[in-house]
């Protein structure tokens, strides 16, 4: 295999490993985080409205727990929509509108050739709903630690306060806790409503049908059903990993009408116990994004304003940083770029090393006392990479799992969604979209043309100085080896592009930003280096 040959699939090999170590950061998602996700994405078929009635909710010894005055119970009907069954509609005059991805399961089940439901009956999903709220409003009693919690629907505040206990314990139709199956209540309520019902004055305030029987399996989930519900339901939601965050709060847009729901804050020591790289940057750098952003919403900008200059504050201060704890490595560099008319000499001194084994010697052995001279140690760039990697992936994880930064747009654009998936998004191209993808197209074309102008500069400079010598004849050897350089640069430059593509448009930004103050070093760097020379 020629050695061009192995050098390509070396830094193929690179580049996709770098591809999938974006992947390494664990997910700062908690399992009652991922179960407020779900909820908003399937909440059940019944919602509260404006009403005369008053709604009960007990615990087990039958004691008020939750009591809710001048309400109804607006429960969905099955109805069918077009040529699609069991589709869910308000039956409280509303226009025929999509409730919760439910349908979507019950559309793809179907499609599977599973029994799913039978969508002219509504009993087990009612009784579903009850014990799911019930889980949801003793979880909130207990928050509460004194007696029955009572709200008048009719008051604007005492709604919100009902909205907000749904919002903070909705987790419990899933979950009892971080603990445990992610499925422990559901799997619980889904035994209980397939049972006869004992309680009917729980269940008349719904306005169905109480017995004393079992429910008919006709009525009923079947187990393939049920698999591919939570499969699917599992598959939405796993995409979601944005919940680092110091302070719990409601943050992103998830399901049906986009509904931010309430993260958890998250503790350094938590950090350390998902991993060493979690603990020792991703945590720290998306603390310090949830400082920042906070502190400009602080200001009274829209929240997609204070992610982007969040973002930008960030960037500047850990590049501030790297280049701190790598400026030896740095003056080196500059100094490689100095030096290079000087090492073209030495290279036009022998233009036969690439195949006299002596000649390559002696160069080799100039070039090693120019270097001890000059303090320089050609092997720093190498040293730079393998300090900025780690740095890199961390930040990606930050980035990505920041729950401040999904919250707002910045010109249509969500900064936690990536260029790609928003690029190929219908609606992302409309007014409706926000002409979310312009946006996302125009910061693609900046990074990318940011990053090319970095990458190369540096070569850019180099060429300029060998210029000023005259050459003494050919050296193929330096040539092949440039040759690799370049093709090393090309690839790198590849990668990032294409990870700027694929990635959360906030490390768009990221990438954008550190570009310009990588030019800008290098070119005072240079001016610096020019005038050591004239003053030499």
């Amino acid at each position: 295999m020629k050695k061009g040959t192995k050098l390509g699939l070396g830094l193929t090999v690179l580049a996709l490993g770098a591809v999938a170590l974006t992947g390494c950061t664990k997910s700062f998602c908690s399992q009652i985080d991922t179960a407020r996700m779900k909820f908003a994405f399937e909440p059940g078929i019944s919602k509260f409205g404006e009403g005369v009635d008053t709604i009960v909710f007990k615990d087990d010894d039958n004691n008020t727990i939750y009591q809710i005055n001048n309400v109804s119970f607006i429960s969905a009907v099955w109805e069918p929509v077009g040529e699609h069954k069991g589709y869910f509609v308000y039956n409280d005059g509303e226009k025929p509108q999509k409730l919760t991805y439910l349908n979507k399961f019950i559309s793809g089940a179907r499609s599977e050739g599973y029994v799913t439901i039978d969508y002219t009956t509504q009993e087990y999903l009612l009784r579903f709903d009850y014990l799911s709220f019930n889980a949801i409003f003793e979880k909130a009693y207990k928050k509460n630690k004194s007696e029955a919690i009572t709200i008048d629907y009719s008051d604007e505040k005492q709604r919100a306060r009902l909205e907000d206990d749904i919002a903070r314990f909705s987790y419990a139709r899933f979950v009892t806790g971080n603990t445990g199956s992610a499925w422990k209540n559901w799997n619980a309520f889904d035994k209980e409503a397939r049972k006869k019902v004992t309680e009917s004055s729980k269940l008349s305030n719904f306005n169905y049908r109480s017995t004393d029987s079992a429910l008919s399996p006709d009525v009923c989930p079947s187990s393939d059903f049920i698999k591919y519900y939570k499969a699917s339901l599992n598959s939405y939601v796993a995409s979601y990993r944005t919940c680092l965050t110091t302070h719990t709060s409601k943050y992103g847009t998830y399901g049906y009408g986009g509904k931010s729901i309430y993260i958890d804050e998250k503790s350094w020591g938590e950090a350390w116990s998902k991993g060493f790289f979690e603990g020792l940057l991703v945590y720290p750098i998306g603390a310090l994004v949830d400082a920042v952003v906070t502190g400009f919403q602080g200001t009274g900008v829209t929240s997609g304003v204070a992610a982007f200059l969040g973002i930008i504050v960030v960037t500047f201060i850990i590049r501030a940083l790297m280049l701190l704890l790598t400026f030896k490595q740095t003056q080196s560099n500059a100094k490689m770029t100095e030096l290079q008319p000087e090492i073209q000499k030495i290279q036009n001194k022998y233009p036969n090393s690439n195949t006299s084994q002596a000649e390559k010697q002696r160069m080799a052995e100039e070039m090693q006392r120019l270097y001890r001279k000059n303090k320089v140690n050609p092997f720093m760039t190498l040293i730079v990479l393998i300090v900025q990697f780690p740095v890199f992936i961390c930040v990606w994880g930050a980035l990505s799992g920041s729950a401040s930064l999904t919250n707002g747009t910045i010109l249509g654009l969500n900064l936690s969604h990536t260029i790609k998936d928003v690029l190929f998004t219908k609606t992302a191209w409309s007014a409706a979209g926000g002409y979310a993808a312009v946006t996302a197209l125009f910061l693609f074309l900046l990074m990318a043309g940011a990053q090319t102008v970095s990458m190369l500069l540096p070569q850019w400079m180099q060429k300029r100085n060998a210029k000023k010598v005259a050459k003494l004849g050919k050296n193929p050897a330096q040539k092949a080896q440039n040759n690799k350089m370049k093709w090393f640069t090309y690839i790198m430059l590849a990668l990032i592009i294409f990870m700027g593509f694929s990635l959360v448009s906030a490390m768009g930004i990221y990438w954008f930003i550190g570009a310009i103050f990588s030019i800008v070093q290098t070119v005072i760097m240079q001016v610096l280096a020019d005038k050591k020379a004239k003053r030499k």
